[in-house]
C-alpha cells in the first residue's frame, strides 16, 4: 500500500471515530444488505449450482411428468407424476446422446429397517434407482461401490447405504457384505456413501436399492405405455441434440400408436427448470419468467432499496461536509483526490459491514434453511423435515466473493453519486454552506 493510500485509510478511520452514530448505522445497514444478498446467493447456489452429489446438474435433462390421451376420445386422458421404467430402458437409454439415464422411483417413503438379530426396526428413507443412477449422480464412496446392471437384475437384492444410516444400523461405516432387512426383505450391503444433503432432492436417501425390487415400478406396457412413477435423469453429451432426439422419438412413437398419444408438457427440462415444475404444466403455460417475476421484485427490494437508503445517508453527510470540501478544494485538493478519499471511507465502512453481513447470512441460513429453500420449490425431500445445509454450500468462496463484490459495487456507487453532486457546487458556495 502506498503512502497516499495509507493516508486515505487513516483519514477514513478518523472520520469513522468522529461520527460514531453514522458509522454504526452505516455498518449495520451494510451488514444487513450483504446478509440478504448472501442469503439469496446461497439459495440460488444450492438450487442450481453443482453440489454433492449432483455435480452434473448443468448436463442433466429430466422428464418428471407425462400424460396419455385417447386419440379416439380426447376427453379420455390420464396424467402421472413420472414415466414408466419401460420408457426409460427401452427408449431413453438407447438414445445416442444419452451417456446414462437414471431412473428414480417417485413413490419412495419411510421403510422399516433392521439388521440380523435386531428385534427393533428403525425408520429409514429407501430409494429405488437403476444402475445408471451411480453415473448420473457422483457419490463419494467411503466403502464398496454402486450396483451394476447385472446386480440390478439379480434375484438377491443389494443395497447401498449412507454413512449415517450405516453407523445407525451397524455402529460403523463399512458394513460390506452385511445383511439388512427392509420391511422383512433381506438385502446385502455392497457400498457406503458420504451423506448427501436433502437439499439435493433427487439423490438423497438413507439407502438405495435396485428399482427392479419395487413391483410398482413395472406396470405392464400395454396398460400404461410411457406412463409410470419414475423420474428420468439423462446425462447428456450434447443437451441440444439429446433434447431433439427425445422429441423426435416421442413424435415417431405417437405416429405409430393408433390408440394413444403421449405428451410430456414441453419436456425434457434442464435440471434447473425441473425444480420449478410443480405439476402437469403444458409447454405454453410453463414459464420460468412468470415463476421468477415475484422473486425478481424481492431481489430488487432486498438489494437496491438498501442501496438507495445508504446513498441518502451519504448524501446528507455530504451536505454537512460541504464547507470542509470547499476548504480542501480552496487549498488545492482536486476533485479526483476528494472522490478517492470518500471512496476509501466507504470501502472501510463496507469492509467492516461485510464481516457482520457474513455472520448474519450464515445465521439466517442455518436457522431458517427449511423455510427459505422451500420458497423456490417444493421438491426438497428426505427422511426428516429439516433441510441439511452442508459446509460446502455455506462456505463457498465463489458465493461469498460474488455477493461481497456485488454489495461493494453498490455501496461505492451509492457513495460516488452524492460526492460527484457535491463537487458540482462552486468553492465559494461550498465554503459558505451551513455546516
Amino acid at each position: 500500500m502506498s503512502t497516499k493510500h495509507r493516508l486515505y485509510l487513516k483519514q477514513a478511520w478518523n472520520l469513522m471515530k468522529q461520527n460514531r452514530l453514522f458509522t454504526s448505522i452505516y455498518i449495520a445497514a451494510t451488514g444487513l444488505s450483504i446478509a440478504l444478498v448472501m442469503t439469496l446467493f446461497i439459495i440460488f447456489y444450492v438450487k442450481f449450482a453443482p453440489i454433492y452429489p449432483e455435480y452434473n446438474r448443468n448436463r442433466i435433462l429430466t422428464i418428471s411428468t407425462s400424460m396419455r390421451v385417447d386419440k379416439n376420445n380426447e376427453g379420455n386422458w390420464s396424467c402421472n407424476s413420472g414415466v414408466s421404467y419401460y420408457f426409460v430402458s427401452e427408449y431413453l437409454q438407447k438414445l445416442k446422446h444419452a451417456e446414462a439415464v437414471a431412473a428414480v422411483e417417485t413413490n419412495n417413503g419411510t421403510t422399516l429397517a433392521s439388521k440380523v438379530g435386531d428385534k427393533k426396526a428403525v425408520k429409514t428413507f429407501l430409494r429405488y434407482v437403476n444402475a445408471d443412477f451411480w453415473q448420473v449422480f457422483t457419490f463419494q464412496f467411503l466403502a464398496g461401490r454402486g450396483f451394476s446392471p447385472e446386480e440390478q437384475e439379480a434375484v438377491q437384492p443389494v443395497v447401498v447405504l449412507s454413512e449415517s444410516f450405516a453407523r445407525r444400523i451397524f455402529a460403523h461405516s463399512a458394513p460390506l457384505g452385511e445383511k439388512v432387512f427392509f420391511n422383512g426383505k433381506e438385502f446385502t450391503v455392497i457400498g457406503v456413501v458420504k451423506d448427501p444433503s436433502n437439499a439435493t432432492p433427487y439423490a438423497t436417501a438413507d439407502a438405495w436399492t435396485p428399482i427392479t425390487h419395487n413391483a410398482s415400478s413395472f406396470i405392464n406396457k400395454e396398460h400404461m405405455g410411457f406412463m409410470g412413477g419414475i423420474h428420468a435423469f439423462m446425462l447428456a453429451s450434447d443437451k441440444k441434440e439429446l433434447r431433439r432426439e427425445v422429441l423426435d422419438m416421442i413424435d415417431r412413437y405417437n405416429q405409430q400408436d393408433s390408440v394413444y398419444r403421449h405428451e410430456f408438457f414441453g419436456q425434457p427440462d434442464d435440471y434447473w427448470m425441473s425444480t420449478f415444475r410443480t405439476g402437469n404444466n403444458d409447454e405454453y403455460g410453463f414459464s420460468f419468467w412468470s415463476l421468477m417475476k415475484n422473486y425478481i421484485f424481492i431481489l430488487i427490494a432486498l438489494i437496491f432499496i438498501p442501496a438507495l437508503n445508504l446513498s441518502g445517508m451519504i448524501s446528507n453527510r455530504m451536505d454537512s461536509r460541504m464547507s470542509e470540501l470547499g476548504v480542501r478544494r480552496a487549498y488545492g485538493a482536486s476533485s479526483r483526490e476528494i472522490i478517492r478519499q470518500v471512496l476509501w471511507e466507504n470501502l472501510l465502512l463496507t469492509a467492516t459491514g461485510s464481516l457482520l453481513g457474513l455472520a448474519l447470512s450464515y445465521l439466517i441460513i442455518l436457522t431458517t434453511s427449511d423455510w427459505i429453500l422451500h420458497l423456490f420449490d417444493g421438491v426438497v425431500t428426505g427422511s426428516g423435515s429439516e433441510i441439511n445445509v452442508t459446509f460446502e454450500m455455506l462456505f463457498n468462496p465463489i458465493v461469498f466473493g460474488s455477493a461481497l463484490l456485488f454489495c461493494v459495487l453498490l455501496n461505492l456507487i451509492s457513495a460516488l453519486i452524492p460526492t460527484v453532486w457535491a463537487l458540482k457546487h462552486s468553492i465559494i458556495n461550498s465554503i459558505h454552506s451551513k455546516r
